[in-house]
């Protein structure tokens, strides 16, 4: 008597298909898992892009905290239209070219701040000087305005290059900007706000958001693993059940 011989029988049959039920709620159940994995990993990955006020980030003069970093902010401001200047060596898209930036005039709990502004991106240095030159030219408008965009760590300032033009920016530092523009100006803030509309002859400027965590929960991965190994010992329990009645009844046979 061979063992698919017994396991053929009704009873066995009807147990197999039980134990393949149990097997198949248990894969489900891995699969359930893993897909938590991802989905939970994905969300993760999801930078928060909803615009938050400024001053619920950050206040002048305080190191940038990692939650404030590359998150999309509003802000009431008004462009001190006498700092505007370039800013050179500005990749955008992988296209190297200029920035145009200046400083903008706001408030924090009621005292004056300054906060500075990568206002948008031109191809060469004639087209970010004509637009320096507009902006400049341009009324100033007293009211301070709604202005939205993603706020930026400060970039360290660098030595020019031996063959580079001394007085050249190249990098996006408030430090130095603070050095720059006039001194009596109110506390900077630590990061500098990238504008999501830049004013006209102007490109926006690409912003990057926070780079999260990705990674897969690890703890339902380990649990879908458990489920896979459930399945299994479900359908090794049938066989084992088989194989101990066939081992049964050939003792029974013998003994008679």
């Amino acid at each position: 008597m061979s063992f698919w011989q017994v396991a053929r029988r009704p009873r066995w049959i009807a147990m197999l298909v039980f134990v393949l039920a149990v097997a198949a709620l248990f894969a489900w159940l891995g699969k359930w898992q893993v897909e938590r994995a991802v989905v939970s990993a994905a969300q993760n990955s999801i930078p928060d892009q909803r615009a938050v006020p400024l001053s619920t980030l950050a206040n002048p003069g305080q190191h940038m905290t990692e939650d404030a970093a590359a998150r999309r902010i509003t802000v009431e401001a008004q462009l001190d239209t006498s700092s505007v200047m370039v800013l050179g060596n500005r990749l955008n898209f992988g296209v190297d070219g200029f920035w145009v930036i200046g400083r903008l005039n706001t408030f924090s709990n009621n005292e004056s701040a300054s906060l500075s502004a990568a206002l948008g991106w031109a191809p060469t240095r004639e087209d970010a000087d004509k637009a320096v030159a507009i902006i400049r030219d341009s009324l100033t408008v007293e009211a301070f305005l709604p202005v939205m965009g993603r706020y930026m760590p400060t970039q360290e300032p660098v030595p020019p290059a031996p063959d580079a033009d001394p007085n050249e920016l190249t990098r996006m530092s408030v430090a130095a900007l603070a050095n720059i523009w006039p001194e009596t100006a109110p506390p900077y803030y630590e990061g500098y706000l990238v504008l999501d509309e830049p004013p006209a002859g102007l490109a926006t400027i690409e912003s990057v958001p926070v780079i999260t965590d990705a990674s897969l929960n690890w703890l339902n991965v380990f649990y879908a693993i458990e489920w896979a190994v459930f399945a299994g010992f479900a359908l090794f329990i049938w066989y084992r059940l088989v194989k101990d009645a066939r081992q049964r009844e050939l003792d029974e046979a013998a003994a008679e």
